[in-house]
């Protein structure tokens, strides 16, 4: 099987994460692609950040109807959530299977940073966006070159939704309208909850 993987806070899910998913689910013919939230960000602080039952719920809501699937895979371990070990759980799960890291253009212009990276490397297909101009295309390309995968990564240049999670909690806080940068479902749950106002 061809599997994605998109890891992330989805602190919230938004449409651009969805316009994502869409884009490299078609792209790559993948069979599955699993979301797969965080539970404690290795590199971000996790001040602000909503319990894993909420972003899960957000998650299963924003699916709904979708090819996509939600794995709490990494709430299932006490530490630090590092991305080589979510992937040596799931070649467990799916050892016959080609995995592709969907991963957004800022991460992989320093994903030598990642922990282990080069053992990711050896495991998945890196996938990113060139969401913002050439300028970004060719920084992303001169660290695959620093990488060492320039003919093993994949770079979509389909248009995406630029929005980021921090932008949509900072409106929300500010009492802006966000509603047509999140599925309804996701947006309505929000509302109901009153989360993000504090």
């Amino acid at each position: 099987m061809r599997i994605g993987i998109f890891g992330g806070a989805f602190n919230p899910v938004h449409n651009g994460h969805l316009n994502l998913a869409e884009t490299f689910f078609e792209d790559l013919s993948l069979d599955k692609l699993f979301f797969i939230p965080t539970a404690k960000p290795p590199h971000k602080s996790d001040e602000g950040l909503l319990s894993g039952e909420d972003r899960v719920n957000m998650l299963r809501l924003a699916v709904e109807n979708k090819p996509y699937e939600i794995s709490t895979i990494e709430f299932e371990r006490n530490d630090k959530s590092y991305t080589y070990d979510t992937l040596i759980e799931l070649k467990r799960f799916y050892p016959d299977s080609e995995f592709f890291l969907i991963i957004g253009a800022d991460q992989f212009i320093h994903f030598d940073k990642w922990y282990r990276y080069a053992d990711i490397l050896n495991m998945v297909t890196l996938c990113t966006s060139a969401r913002e101009n050439e300028e970004e295309k060719q920084l992303i390309i001169k660290s695959a070159k620093r990488l060492g995968i320039k003919d093993r990564f994949y770079m979509s240049s389909r248009a995406v939704i630029r929005v980021s999670s921090s932008e949509i909690r900072g409106k929300i806080k500010n009492g802006s309208d966000v509603s047509m940068l999140l599925p309804k479902k996701v947006f309505d749950y929000i509302s109901e909850k009153g989360l993000y106002r504090v």
